[in-house]
């Protein structure tokens, strides 16, 4: 897997960022809101971009979730070390080859039942890095891909929702929203053979005939 970092250097002093960053994987897929933060010690840190979960922690603190990251150790050490190695050595953008020139991706959703969504679940790059949050979402015309997506204010004081990752050819998007739209089907057809199930063994356990 190939992949391009850029570095955005920063003034804003907001939880002490020193850059913001988007890493593209085999230009067709841009992944936004990467930061790089200053840490105790003055040491430098990768934060993924992430939001407020409902959950807390044992001091009642929200706990917050990445939208996407790294699955493994190996990639996460390469991907954060190359992109603090750009940040501190200047480099707008920083290129790495990997052995594959190809974007493997994997697709997991399961069914969800309210607030207007048929299914949720994550992508999985070749294994290496997972993208969370990603939606199958009803229309009338017909169901449609939704990526992560956050609040971001706009000039003007005016705010909106901002894809946070997303694919920017239209090829890969049409081969990568195909491939979940199809596996939400694969997964509604597996639950409702499940229920037919369930009914037939409710019929045979009836008390009476």
């Amino acid at each position: 897997m190939n992949y391009k970092i850029k570095v955005y250097k920063t003034k804003n002093n907001e939880w002490n960022t020193k850059a913001y960053v988007s890493v593209t994987f085999n230009d067709c897929f841009i992944v936004t809101g990467i930061t790089v933060r200053e840490g105790n010690n003055n040491s430098l840190f990768v934060a993924m971009p992430s939001y407020k979960s409902s959950k807390t922690n044992e001091k009642g603190k929200p706990i917050y979730k990445d939208y996407c990251n790294p699955t493994t150790k190996e990639f996460r050490d390469e991907l954060y070390g190359n992109i603090i190695d750009a940040y501190t050595n200047d480099r707008k953008e920083l290129e790495v080859k990997g052995k594959n020139n190809k974007l493997d991706f994997g697709v997991a959703l399961k069914s969800f039942m309210g607030e207007n969504i048929e299914a949720l679940g994550r992508i999985y790059f070749d294994k290496c890095f997972v993208i969370n949050n990603v939606k199958v979402i009803p229309s009338d015309k017909g169901s449609f891909v939704a990526m992560p997506s956050q609040l971001v204010s706009r000039e003007g004081g005016t705010k909106e929702y901002e894809d946070v990752c997303f694919p920017i050819t239209k090829e890969f998007r049409s081969e990568l929203y195909d491939a979940i739209l199809k596996e939400k089907d694969n997964v509604k057809q597996k639950q409702q053979e499940e229920f037919n199930k369930i009914d037939e063994m409710d019929k045979e356990n009836l008390p009476f005939r």
